[in-house]
């Protein structure tokens, strides 16, 4: 009786218009919300969709095709459609209306869900196992240094993270030993599940006599003592960070390949106070091609203060 009395009271193009504007938003939200494509992510920043939770956008999109499904049910009544298709239509617009208190019920909905979740995805900031990776950023730390006459020194280290590191505590066990110690800070990067082993990066400082560099041949050989099977690639001068040596080798840990690079330079705190630094960046040899990069920049950026 309500779908008759509707049919036959709103005008037919209206109706048609109706039915376009809520199909058109339905489709709209879902697309900006679960595609992929370059559109959906350019237009998300202009939609409300990215300031929605999981019950909010739910109940969105439950509106919005109860709205449609209304729309077509009269439609249908208008255009003589065969009874059975009006009323399904109609039961289906009952059982939409159903879906929005639903959504209102305080419930844990899927992650797949969220369009924020999804959102991050495209951005890439969504590991293999759908955790949110950390955002990076700039990270400061301070050191006390004991210099040879027993004095203490204060210094501070800055590094910029790139999307997925963040800091730790405590290097992990297969960590290459540092023979520049004590650490100045440790930072990992995004998991290797492959080998469940993310890629590491240890910063060591020590107190120096002067502004020399360090002879070629001295990473290579320091590490060599302290890593069993530890096998040397090639060990080189380089202008950044500060005119350093960079060693790198490869090296196995229960049956894990892992790839090492070494820095070592040394800085200048003040005129008379050196400190020799180093970083150490450990990962698989499945994701070293991965992560070289990013870790170089890290490295060569480092300042010292």
């Amino acid at each position: 009786m309500v779908i008759s009395t509707l049919a036959y009271t709103i005008p037919r193009g209206m109706v048609i218009v109706w039915v376009l504007v809520f199909a058109l938003r339905l489709v709209f939200m879902l697309f900006v919300a679960f595609s992929n494509s370059r559109l959906a992510q350019r237009a998300w920043p202009f939609t409300n969709v990215h300031t929605l939770d999981p019950a909010n956008f739910l109940r969105l999109c439950a509106w919005a095709l109860c709205a449609l499904l209304a729309g077509m049910t009269v439609f249908a009544r208008q255009h003589g459609f065969a009874m059975h298709i009006v009323l399904f239509l109609g039961w289906s617009t009952c059982a939409s209306i159903l879906l929005i208190p639903l959504c209102l019920l305080p419930r844990n909905f899927p992650t797949w869900l969220d369009p924020r979740w999804h959102d991050s995805v495209r951005k890439g900031l969504v590991d293999e196992l759908g955790n949110l990776l950390p955002r990076g950023g700039a990270l400061r730390t301070s050191t006390e240094l004991t210099l040879s006459g027993g004095q203490k020194r204060q210094f501070s280290t800055r590094i910029t993270l790139p999307l997925g590191w963040q800091q730790v505590k405590e290097a992990p066990s297969y960590l290459t030993p540092a023979p520049l110690a004590p650490s100045v800070l440790i930072v990992q990067g995004p998991m290797d599940y492959h080998h469940l082993c993310p890629p590491t990066l240890l910063i060591c400082a020590t107190p120096a006599s002067s502004e020399q560099r360090l002879p070629l041949g001295t990473l290579s050989e320091a590490i060599a003592r302290q890593v069993p099977g530890w096998f040397t690639l090639d060990e080189i001068t380089q202008s950044k960070p500060k005119a350093s040596l960079m060693c790198t080798g490869t090296y196995t840990d229960e049956g894990v390949s892992f790839t090492a690079i070494q820095w070592a330079w040394v800085e200048k705190l003040d005129s008379s106070t050196f400190v020799t630094m180093s970083a150490t960046a450990t990962t698989t040899t499945h994701s070293f091609p991965k992560y070289f990069d990013e870790i170089s920049r890290m490295v060569k950026k480092v300042s010292v203060a």
